[in-house]
């Protein structure tokens, strides 16, 4: 049973070129993609798809080799990379590899870092210092003049 109003159904794809790469796990990569209906015109069904990833240094520059490349199924739109290294930065790249053997990109994702596996060197202390045992505030006295008068609390503090 569904509960969505018809008509208003999340649509399939958007139509956009489009390539995400997300961390799910220190050791996990996830990416999905799209390519539009022209992008896929333009490739005229002859071109199988690859997935690259890159381990990305500090100032974003690609090594020469990536550091693991897929061969894509055909209408495959997401893939998980298992085993990256934790603490390191990546970057993927959707591509195809061309009648002269050379790799061409088409889609470039955004940065991405995975944590590391543990908290960091060095100790981690915990000091937890008891407060000194206060009382209850104190409560004014009430004089006879006050007799048939309301307060608040706070007047009643500040008397």
């Amino acid at each position: 049973m569904s509960n969505v109003t018809p008509g208003m159904e999340l649509p399939l794809n958007y139509h956009q070129n489009r390539l995400v790469l997300m961390v799910q796990e220190p050791t996990v990569l996830f990416a999905y993609w799209e390519l539009s209906p022209g992008q896929w015109q333009a490739l005229g069904g002859q071109h199988e798809l690859c997935l690259r990833v890159y381990e990305v240094e500090g100032n974003g520059v690609f090594p020469a080799a990536p550091w693991r490349e897929v061969s894509l199924p055909p209408f495959t739109n997401n893939w998980y990379f298992q085993q990256v290294i934790p603490d390191r930065a990546y970057v993927s790249e959707l591509g195809c590899y061309g009648p002269d053997g050379q790799f061409y990109p088409l889609l470039r994702s955004n940065r991405v870092s995975t944590p590391r596996v543990r908290p960091g060197a060095g100790s981690w202390e915990v000091t937890v210092q008891a407060l000194p045992q206060a009382g209850p505030p104190p409560v004014p006295a009430m004089g006879a003049d006050d007799r048939g008068k309301t307060y608040s609390s706070l007047d009643l503090y500040l008397k």
